[in-house]
């Protein structure tokens, strides 16, 4: 049994997954597999990925999986989970590439620290983007570990403090799975959904501050149709955390559940709106929740009808 698994969902990344996986295949650490999954692309990605792989896995195990039709990046990476028999498991966006220690930087930590059901990487992001801080975990002083529902639970509701993304963590899988995790299909903001579920069930989380991750910021052009759809998704999430609250750290929840709902208040304000002053915030944060609460029922938003 390998101690980690490296899952790549693959879709149309014709342009960046040779540069992912020789990143992979360039560890230092050998104690791995590599469990590919092509979410049936449309371009020359698999051909490369093919290539690739038998120029480079050498001695490294790799499955190529496929999820016979296009379904997702969360179908693609719960298939990816579902096959893996490491004791870790570590998501690589396939347009990204990881540090050629990565694995042995996050392993070391884990080793120190096997109580660690989530380690965190550092992650460097290449390319334009406003959003680098909550990804730099080595500038947050954190401490090396954090054990004790209370506090770990806590922290990982902070999500100003810790990134939402789900690549460059080591997740301990037999913790993945004895708590049923696995990713929604057919939503986005996956990751985000969830975290919370996570927080609910995490006892002791670790941090390496190296950087092992190198995040590709693309600012490609989204359709409004698009974007629509991730804020569905997005207000979707919200409704679907308040029906799952719990008692135990109830505060630091309703505290996430605030921060998204004004988040998302603020956004169907429209961007050329005015901010509210500082005392209809709170008050219209949350009426649009409950707005939102009865927009909102357990099923997932569609992206044909998100309008309607």
């Amino acid at each position: 049994m390998p101690l980690i698994s490296v899952i790549i969902p693959v879709y149309n990344v014709e342009r960046f997954v040779e540069e992912c996986l020789r990143s992979v295949f360039a560890q230092t650490m050998r104690d791995f597999d590599l469990i590919i999954v092509d979410d049936c692309s449309t371009d020359s990605s698999m051909e490369i990925v093919r290539r690739v792989c038998a120029e480079c896995a050498g001695d490294i195990d790799v499955q190529i999986l496929s999820t016979g039709k296009t379904s997702g990046v969360s179908v693609a990476r719960n298939m990816g989970m579902d096959a893996s028999t490491a004791k870790y498991i570590y998501f690589v966006d396939s347009d990204d590439y990881i540090s050629a220690d990565a694995l042995e930087r996050l392993s070391d930590v884990a080793t120190r620290h096997p109580e660690a059901e989530i380690i965190y990487g550092t992650t460097k992001v290449f390319g334009n983007s406003n959003n680098i801080e909550t990804l730099n975990i080595a500038a947050k002083n954190l401490p090396e570990c954090v054990c004790g529902f209370k506090d770990a639970s806590s922290l990982m509701l902070k999500h100003w403090l810790l990134p939402d993304y789900i690549w460059n963590r080591l997740f301990c899988r037999e913790w993945l799975n004895s708590n049923k995790f696995r990713f929604t299909p057919g939503i986005l903001a996956q990751d985000l959904h969830l975290r919370f579920y996570m927080a609910k069930k995490i006892k002791c989380i670790a941090f390496c501050n190296t950087i092992t991750y190198f995040y590709r910021y693309n600012s490609y052009n989204v359709s409004s149709t698009r974007a629509e759809f991730q804020y569905a998704c997005i207000d979707w999430i919200i409704c679907d955390w308040t029906r799952h609250l719990s008692i135990k750290n109830l505060s630091s929840q309703l505290l996430l559940l605030m921060h998204r709902a004004n988040d998302s208040y603020l956004r169907h304000r429209g961007p050329d709106a005015p901010l509210p002053p500082a005392w209809r915030k709170l008050p219209g944060a949350l009426l649009h929740w409950a707005r939102l609460m009865r927009r909102y029922g357990k099923e997932i938003p569609k992206e044909n009808n998100i309008n309607q």
